[in-house]
């Protein structure tokens, strides 16, 4: 670390308010720009600033870059010490705009999932031209006394991992989704079927709830796919099975703009590594190919 380098990179006031936006979340141009009010050609410029000295780091996905602030980074230790410092109004304002600005962009993805929850199955068989995933996760799939599907939209999945477990509760963000699913099969007992409102950041289960978890086709609509895998890790038993299905990187901008994906895919190295962190032992990968050139995964992996 360039220590000039670094204290120069902060001895700025806009470039100190991105700091304090980027410590916890992780953002792209336009969001910064949206919550500090700013142009983008500014931001951008103090993008540049802080990432070409280390402070921040830069995660390309597709047309867009993301920014945060990399943990044991060359400048960790001083930037600790600079965000006690923040406690000026202007951060606690940024703060509060951030706030605000992840809350009403969350409403509005619960409203598009309402909005589409008639035609998600379309949609599914669209993202994955002609694959059946859902069929390829119930072939991974072992007995399970207590299966949690989680983003389970409209319940078709959830239909189908009873054939191999004796409850299923789906969860999903989205009440049209939640109340899709429950017409679609109404027919089944409670007690075999229930479905859960809630986020997968801070889902509606108890620790060790569930025996199996399912996460099909959601990583990449969360802005930090990490910690669903971590609640995963925390509802799950011991020697609990994770099934996780979803691409692998890729370039298709039009997943972004049609289906309003977060992330165009992910690389093996970050699935490996959240497994890791989360406290997963990875058991099988099998990788497809579809129609449309995009190449889905399932991950098998076990709690240890």
């Amino acid at each position: 670390m360039e220590l000039l380098t670094v204290l120069k990179a902060l001895s700025d006031e806009t470039r100190l308010r991105i700091l304090s936006l980027l410590l916890n979340h992780e953002l792209n141009v336009n969001e910064i720009v949206d919550v500090l009010g700013m142009g983008q050609s500014r931001i951008s410029r103090h993008l540049k600033i802080l990432a070409d000295a280390g402070i921040l780091s830069c995660r390309k996905d597709g047309l867009w870059a993301f920014y945060t602030v990399p943990v044991n980074g060359p400048a960790e230790k001083m930037i600790k010490i600079i965000q006690q410092e923040m406690t000026d109004a202007l951060y606690e304002n940024d703060s509060r705009s951030l706030e605000s600005y992840m809350a009403d962009r969350n409403r509005k993805g619960r409203e598009y999932f309402n909005g589409i929850a008639s035609r998600w199955s379309a949609i599914r068989r669209e993202m994955l031209a002609g694959l059946d995933l859902n069929s390829e996760i119930l072939g991974v799939m072992k007995r399970a006394s207590v299966t949690a599907d989680l983003g389970c939209g409209n319940g078709e999945l959830a239909a189908l991992l009873l054939q191999k477990s004796s409850k299923v509760i789906g969860v999903d963000r989205s009440t049209g989704m939640i109340d899709i699913a429950r017409q679609n099969l109404s027919g089944i007992s409670p007690e075999q079927i229930e479905f859960r409102l809630g986020e997968l950041s801070h889902l509606p289960l108890r620790d060790e709830e569930a025996d199996c978890v399912v996460i099909n086709m959601v990583l990449h609509y969360l802005d930090e796919p990490a910690r669903g895998i971590e609640e995963a890790c925390r509802i799950l038993k011991k020697r609990g099975r994770l099934i996780i299905g979803d691409f692998s990187i890729h370039t298709n901008e039009s997943m972004r703009s049609r289906f309003g994906h977060r992330w165009l895919g992910f690389h093996n190295a970050a699935v490996e590594g959240w497994m890791k962190q989360c406290g997963f032992k990875i058991e099988t990968v099998k990788r497809f190919s579809s129609e449309n050139g995009l190449e889905p995964f399932i991950y098998v992996c076990t709690r240890i």
